[in-house]
């Protein structure tokens, strides 16, 4: 048992180092708290903690403190709410910017021997609560992610696992233009509102998880990131703009947590 439990934890430091040395200059990390209390068969409250570093851990980029509840509605379905508050503090301005999240979810479960697949789909209401320029960006995001995961639950004391994630906007803003490659200019502007629906992240994960007794836990996960977004980028009249275009940064993202459960 030590000896699958240390070669399952070797071959995630493995995966984590060469990830790491191919995407040194794009890696953050994320620590978490999370108390798990289960008031009645099948009925879960959470609460949690967790604080997200700037890239090259070079600060603290959020801070966020979470309330949920779960109900197992059967074998293979359990439902969620969740509130979330988020003190942001961004990667450059460092200016502060609370926002408050909402989330609805439902998973599906199968076991299959030793394997388990599960699949959970998460829609998210989140509310800025500072200023925008609502023509670049929107106040009110919608937001649905969707997650696949493989766990392989034969080792007792540690679970692998690995998953893939879809997140989707349906709200993001939508603008019309012209651009004249010759000035590097935009022309015939117009704003045409909040509808444009697209993916604008893809994560895939590896991880594992360790039971150190009943009720403690840990999790390590190490998560890479393809982001694709459009970014507008206008006067707060939303009268000109100045730049159009798609965004793709790509970022590896190394987390430690820990539950308590009871």
């Amino acid at each position: 048992m030590k000896r699958e439990i240390t070669k399952t934890i070797s071959t995630l430091a493995l995966l984590v180092a060469a990830s790491q040395a191919i995407f040194a200059q794009d890696v953050n990390g994320r620590a978490s708290l999370e108390a798990d209390w289960k008031a009645f068969k099948g009925f879960h409250i959470t609460a949690g903690y967790e604080a997200r570093s700037q890239d090259a851990f070079s600060g603290i980029e959020r801070n966020q403190f979470s309330l949920g509840a779960s109900y197992k509605l059967s074998k293979h379905f359990k439902a969620g709410l969740d509130y979330i508050f988020i003190g942001h503090y961004g990667n450059s301005s460092g200016e502060f910017k609370p926002r408050h999240r909402l989330s609805a979810n439902l998973t599906g479960t199968v076991d299959a021997g030793l394997w388990r697949f599960s699949l959970k789909e998460k829609l998210q209401l989140t509310h800025k609560a500072y200023d925008v320029n609502r023509y670049q960006e929107v106040l009110n995001p919608l937001t649905l992610k969707s997650r696949l995961t493989v766990k392989y639950r034969g080792l007792n004391a540690v679970e692998p696992y690995l998953y893939a994630e879809v997140r989707n906007i349906f709200n993001a803003p939508r603008c019309s233009a012209t651009y004249n490659s010759a000035t590097d200019k935009w022309s015939d502007y117009e704003f045409l509102g909040y509808d444009h629906a697209y993916v604008n992240r893809v994560r895939g994960a590896v991880g594992l998880e360790w039971k150190l007794s009943k009720s403690h836990s840990l999790d390590f996960t190490a998560m890479y990131n393809f982001h694709h977004e459009l970014e507008i980028d206008t006067n707060s009249s939303g009268s000109k703009l100045k730049s159009y275009g798609w965004e793709s940064p790509q970022t590896l993202t190394l987390c430690v947590g820990y539950k308590f459960s009871f």
